[in-house]
């Protein structure tokens, strides 16, 4: 008997994670237009925007309940760009983006859920323009079928997994730490601005690319400690797997490679100091130059 209780409390509906859709229209059916911008809140009487219908269609719509799944939005009408603002800390468990691109401002997403999702749809965008933590420190991101584009705006650290299965992870302008960074399906990372991506192990799954994005010389930095069966010196090992699997757009895969002096991942291109090294030889030879033609 103590058994048979133990498993109904376990299995019981308010353990369960709760789906909840982003509908501020309450019964009218969809989210509330193109571009519907509102307060993520677990209070507040003008802040009920979560609903339990995928379609919209309830007149009794909800505050935020903590640990839920996420889905952006209700409906198929959110085709746009719009602002949730979020207010505090909010535990949720996973965030799915079926249609148009929010952007979460303001407070903390915080994902409680061991192996936290967050799935993004082709064409569609979801941005963290604040602090966004993980109580496991992990996070998975995308897949085969959820190919649109997660955006990180603020310094962030997850110690633990972050597994990239697909679409987009844009790093803005800012430092970003994780333990581990797996790459197990065809995904892209977009350094926007002045980045620096620090891992500790980086691993590439056989047959997969990962394709770098507006990546420049001496202005971003991909730093990994350990690469899963890499070897490190760029100039002895190029096009060599696992190292022609990671493109950086503009570069050819065999120009791919590991330094071995400061863990960096970049293009067999010359560093700032090389580039001051040749200056100077081209300077000097010309110098050279132009003194046997005034002597002569």
């Amino acid at each position: 008997m103590i058994a048979s209780a133990l498993l109904a409390f376990f299995t019981s509906p308010l353990l369960r994670s709760q789906t909840l859709y982003w509908d501020i229209n309450g019964k009218t059916a969809g989210a509330g237009g193109a571009t519907p911008a509102g307060t993520w809140s677990t209070s507040g009487g003008a802040n009920r925007e979560w609903t339990t219908s995928s379609a919209g269609t309830l007149k009794a719509t909800s505050n935020w309940i903590a640990a839920a799944d996420a889905v952006f939005s209700a409906g198929t009408d959110a085709t746009g760009a719009y602002t949730v603002t979020v207010t505090g800390t909010q535990d949720v468990s996973s965030i799915t983006v079926t249609d148009g691109s929010p952007t979460l401002s303001s407070g903390i997403i915080n994902f409680s859920d061991p192996t936290p999702d967050i799935l993004v749809a082709a064409g569609s965008a979801l941005v963290f323009s604040s602090a966004l933590t993980s109580t496991s420190n992990s996070l998975n991101l995308g897949s085969a079928t959820f190919t649109g584009t997660t955006v990180f705006s603020a310094n962030t650290t997850l110690s633990g997994t972050v597994n990239l299965a697909g679409g987009t992870l844009q790093l803005s302008g800012s430092s970003y730490t994780f333990g581990t960074l797996n790459i197990t399906g065809n995904s892209t990372i977009d350094f926007a601005g002045s980045t620096t991506l620090n891992v500790t192990t980086f691993n590439i799954s056989t047959g997969v690319t990962l394709t770098i994005q507006n990546w420049a010389g001496a202005v971003d930095y991909f730093y990994a400690t350990n690469w899963t069966g890499a070897t490190p010196d760029l100039s002895n090992n190029l096009n060599a797997a696992p190292m022609n699997q990671v493109v950086f757009n503009g570069f050819a895969a065999t120009d791919s490679g590991w330094d071995s002096y400061n863990n960096e991942i970049r293009p067999n291109v010359p560093e700032p100091a090389a580039y001051g090294a040749l200056l100077l030889g081209t300077l000097t030879a010309f110098l050279a130059w132009h003194r046997r033609r005034v002597i002569a």
